[in-house]
């Protein structure tokens, strides 16, 4: 099968990245206004409920479908048999998922006043099952899937200036952002014929799946807990104001991460390919690139959004969101921290079917986060959550560092690290200077990040780090070439 580098499908995702960024990036700062802290505190309310139900829904079939298609991909039937055996039982926890969702919509009375948002939001459950994104991933479809997200976030941008004018506009802002999440899904219901033999008659055995699949449904459950929770038990004590702030304080936080991920997203794919050759020279290579450009992306980003902080709220929230600074500073440092845990947990340990080390991990840090949110919620609100989520994510992934330290070079590493939070301390300096000479919010932001990369590269460079060096040296071999 002919199949692109990674750095190909790597650049292909960060193009798609950049435009999920663009959209929220273009689109908060107006839904923040039009709809304020407690009309975006309602939807992200509802967003977190439905979150649990589509967690039911898709199981662990996202990372078990790349990572076991991804092996199988070259052989058609192969991969037919395969994907209509994980598809039926996504069908059937999605309907599952669903009966549980409506009848708690009569139960839970606190859903009562939410259950219109509740419903709309709910759709997400179905388009993410009927979307099958783990097969284009598994079979690498990084163009199909960039031109498909580009196009459905343009067409999310214009519904949203569009339907949402006024405060009372919730119901359709809610319509928008599941347009705009999974909208596009619809569409690889219909292109996954392309890659399957829908016609040919196959017996099913669902069976020898649900094993590893519920191993992988116990890590979501422990994943969930401590990344939803703290917005659920923020709607539940503190109410929809303080579910706005953190939602606020987070938005930014997880699009830079989305932006780090977008790198170590197209790895599973891959990795599993070399780990069903036995290829341990290639997978440890691809890791140890990843980790390096992880760090080398991470640490800056979370120095830099801490630093200009207070300008991104006003610049993207509005000063009514001021109260979410406090709760946005402490959360920076995830960036590198789920970063970290994202490529070891999952690019690493999965492909080699080690996924209950994940799931050891994650359960530590669901049981910290619990902790940790009852007793800081009730007090400091958006800031507590904050706290407990810095908490419970660092946990996790000092675990999974200890678990994986045998598949690095951890000397290179620590080289690479101190190199790369050198150049982070003088970047940090540089963008906070050039924030105390502007006046204007959307100036002092860009000419921070230009700053800020400018002086990071300058840095590295007088550093000679040789994870810098080697790239630019390879896309220099590539002009020539």
């Amino acid at each position: 099968m002919k199949t692109h580098s990674v750095k190909v499908n790597a650049t292909l995702n960060i193009i798609k990245t950049l435009f999920s960024l663009i959209f929220p990036l273009v689109t908060f700062p107006y839904s923040s206004r039009v709809l304020g802290p407690v009309g975006t505190g309602k939807v992200h309310f509802a967003q977190s409920i439905i979150s649990n139900f589509a967690m039911i829904a898709a199981l662990g079939i996202g990372t078990y479908g790349i990572r076991e298609a991804a092996k199988i991909r070259d052989d058609k039937t192969v991969l037919t048999k395969f994907v209509k055996e994980v598809f039926s039982i996504n069908l059937i926890s999605t309907v599952f998922a669903y009966f549980l969702l409506f009848t708690s919509l009569f139960l839970v009375p606190k859903f009562e006043e939410y259950r219109n948002i509740l419903i709309v939001c709910s759709s997400t459950i179905l388009f993410t099952t009927l979307g099958m994104d783990w097969l284009y991933s598994a079979k690498e479809e990084y163009f199909y899937i960039t031109i498909r997200s580009i196009v459905f976030q343009f067409l999310s941008a214009v519904l949203l200036f569009t339907l949402v004018r006024k405060s009372d506009d919730i119901l359709q802002y809610a319509a928008v952002s599941v347009v705009s999440s999974v909208g596009s899904n619809i569409l690889n219901f219909f292109h996954a014929r392309k890659f399957l033999d829908l016609k040919e008659k196959i017996c099913l055995e669902l069976k020898k799946h649900l094993k590893p699949i519920f191993t992988l449904f116990a890590m979501s459950v422990a994943v969930s807990i401590y990344t939803v929770l703290d917005s659920i038990m923020l709607g539940f004590l503190k109410g929809d104001s303080e579910v706005g702030f953190y939602n606020a304080a987070t938005k930014i936080n997880k699009l830079v991460l989305m932006l780090v991920n977008s790198v170590g997203a197209v790895l599973l794919p891959r990795l599993s390919y070399y780990a069903e050759l036995d290829d341990k020279s290639s997978f440890k290579n691809l890791t140890q690139k990843g980790i390096n450009f992880l760090i080398i992306l991470a640490l800056p980003c979370a120095a830099g959004l801490g630093v200009l902080s207070k300008q991104v709220i006003l610049l993207f929230s509005g000063e009514q969101f001021l109260p979410a600074l406090n709760a946005m500073r402490i959360m920076n440092p995830i960036i590198l921290i789920i970063a970290l845990s994202g490529l070891i947990g999952i690019q690493i340990f999965m492909p080699l079917r080690k996924e209950k080390l994940t799931l050891i991990s994650v359960i530590c840090g669901c049981g910290v986060n619990v902790i940790f949110n009852s007793i800081l919620i009730p007090k400091y609100g958006a800031t507590g959550a904050a706290i407990a989520t810095l908490i419970a994510e660092s946990v996790v992934t000092l675990i999974q560092l200890i678990l994986a330290r045998k598949y690095f070079d951890w000397k290179k590493i620590a080289i690479h690290f101190v190199q790369c939070l050198i150049a982070t301390i003088f970047m940090s300096f540089a963008v906070y200077f050039i924030s105390l000479k502007t006046t204007s919010n959307l100036i002092s932001v860009l000419c921070g990040i230009l700053i800020g990369i400018i002086s990071y590269v300058i840095v590295l460079l007088i550093l000679k780090n040789e994870f810098l060096l080697k790239v630019l040296g390879e896309r220099k071999n590539v002009k020539q070439n």
